[in-house]
């Protein structure tokens, strides 16, 4: 007969069984059968898909580095780099320089040839003044002809006063008026002397004029055609000179640009590598660079951080053994925050262990019950680690799990009825993997929420995060009311689910808890259905 509180609270009478928090007739016979997608609905396939690898899983690349590429994308090495930029500069540098000689170059040839020519010019009218006076034409015909024996000299000739050629190197023109050239373009000139360009032939040539003076009479003119090819000649002979030693510098650069590209390049590639090895979770990869330099150092640099990071790595693993992985990674985020020390938090506390244990372990030797344990401890961790508890202690055959602490979790009651469930799924299946004959292991569940005290405990060597209070002591004692195959909660826990239909549980009434005076409402969870499953099946 219901008490008094139940009545007030509209639970139902003891040994029945509430459903959407409306009691089932006596005749029910199970839940109803549910369609196909089950799994689906009760979230178990979306968890998985969140749930996050442990250790190097994680660090595999493939999810974490999907990058949408668009074209070809080429790796060029960085000695490649580095030797066309050295190449580049180079011939830059070696064309500038030779641009700037053969101009220069050019210019003296010039400057030299336009000094020959004024020489000659004044020497052929200082030697001819005196037989231009005395018209002795043969003389003349022979000076000219002795200034045209140079190879560069195009023409000579001489003029009188009046503009006619009085000997030519052309026999033709003689006593003929003089007819300038049509092209002239004047380069410089002072005290009757002139050099000027002239076309002749299609090519330019440097054209001078020297006045004959008597007396300080001008009685004449000699006027001398000098060609530029020489000049051109040498420039291009200094060009071809200049290009082969620019080629050959070159490809010297080059190469040396290869040696010392290849020389900066393969240290830096394998600190890439070692980064990348890093990355896919290699801890162990060191990175062999034995240089006395910048190079040398960052080399000693990154195996320091790779051993740091590998010795990080082993610590995760390890602590990762008790605790999930967020938490791990919270705990070495921030080993002095204060959530490690003492704090009330509102937590739900499970404690798991198996009926009969010691009656059980006496028919098993010593070595199969530890690999027995083991694995069915392997199965508690992995279920509670699947809903983001904190597998706080083993004792024996029991398990002390905690559910939002240290890691928050407004769900932690619900957290700990799906874990709940779970692990006697799996004990199921380890009663079904083990050999025919043997004893199945039977276990009792029980859960408790409520206000507790969460933090490390212990002395200054050896410490342990846990939780402490009443609440603890009653998931305790629930743990030694279940019978082998149930999941006993209390109403405090039972109060936590907004959606009562969500959770399908058989109630205990109030029961004695040793250490409390005031007795206990107690539930037995059969099963638990997500709210938007239950909204999926009522659409």
């Amino acid at each position: 007969m219901p008490d008094d509180q139940s009545e007030k609270n509209g639970d139902s009478p003891v040994g029945s069984v509430v459903f959407r928090g409306r009691p089932l007739p006596p005749d029910y016979k199970g839940y109803p059968e549910r369609r196909n997608g089950t799994d689906r609905r009760r979230g178990i396939e979306r968890r998985e898909r969140k749930e996050k690898k442990p250790g190097q899983e994680q660090r595999t690349g493939q999810d974490r580095r999907k990058y949408k590429r668009r074209g070809l994308h080429f790796s060029i090495p960085i000695f490649i780099k580095l030797a066309a930029l050295s190449t580049l500069l180079t011939f830059l540098l070696i064309f500038s320089i030779s641009i700037s000689m053969l101009r220069q170059q050019r210019k003296q040839f010039t400057a030299q040839l336009m000094n020959q020519g004024e020489s000659m010019a004044r020497s052929l009218a200082h030697n001819a003044r005196d037989k231009l006076l005395g018209d002795e034409d043969l003389a003349l015909f022979q000076l000219v002809d002795d200034v045209v024996q140079n190879e560069q000299v195009l023409y000579a000739l001489i003029v009188d006063n009046k503009d006619t050629v009085k000997a030519h190197s052309h026999m033709e023109a003689a006593n003929k008026p003089y007819k300038p050239p049509k092209s002239i373009r004047f380069i410089k000139g002072g005290d009757g002397e002139t050099t000027q360009m002239i076309s002749h032939g299609g090519k330019d040539a440097l054209f001078f004029t020297a006045p004959i003076v008597y007396q300080k009479l001008h009685v004449g003119k000699v006027r001398l055609a000098i060609s530029q090819e020489k000049v051109l000649e040498n420039a291009r002979a200094a060009k071809v000179f200049l290009w082969v030693m620019a080629a050959i510098i070159t490809f010297l650069g080059i190469v040396l640009s290869v040696i010392l590209g290849i020389y900066f390049s393969r240290p830096i590639k394998r600190l890439g590598e070692g980064a990348k090895a890093l990355g896919l979770g290699h801890f162990d990869h060191r990175v062999s660079i034995k240089r006395n330099d910048e190079l040398g150092d960052l080399a000693f640099a990154f195996n320091r951080m790779a051993e740091d990071l590998e010795l990080n790595e082993k610590i995760k693993a390890s602590f990762g053994r008790y605790v999930t992985p967020e938490i791990v990674e919270k705990i070495l985020a921030n080993p002095n925050d204060r959530w490690m020390k003492g704090a009330k938090v509102e937590v739900t506390v499970l404690f798991v262990d198996i009926r009969g244990f010691m009656a059980f372990s006496e028919n098993i030797d010593s070595e199969h019950l530890v690999d027995l344990l083991n694995d069915y401890f392997t199965r508690i961790t992995d279920a509670v680690i699947k809903e983001g508890g904190h597998i706080n202690k083993f004792v024996g055959d029991e398990a002390m799990v905690v559910f939002g602490a240290p890691v928050p979790n407004p769900d932690h009651a619900k957290a700990a009825v799906r874990a709940a469930l779970e692990i006697q799924k799996e004990i199921v299946r380890l009663n079904q993997e083990r050999e025919l004959g043997h004893e199945d292991i039977r276990i009792g569940i029980g859960i408790n929420s409520g206000e507790m005290v969460a933090g490390n405990l212990g002395s200054q060597r050896k410490m342990e995060y846990t939780v402490i209070g009443d609440h603890v002591n009653i998931a305790s004692r629930l743990t030694s009311l279940a019978e082998a195959g149930e999941i006993l909660i209390s109403s405090w826990t039972y109060d936590l689910f907004e959606e009562k239909e969500t959770l399908r549980v058989e109630e205990r009434g109030r029961v004695p808890v040793k250490g409390r005076r005031e007795e206990v409402i107690i539930y037995n969870v059969l099963d638990y259905t997500e709210e938007e499953q239950i909204d999926d099946r009522q659409g």
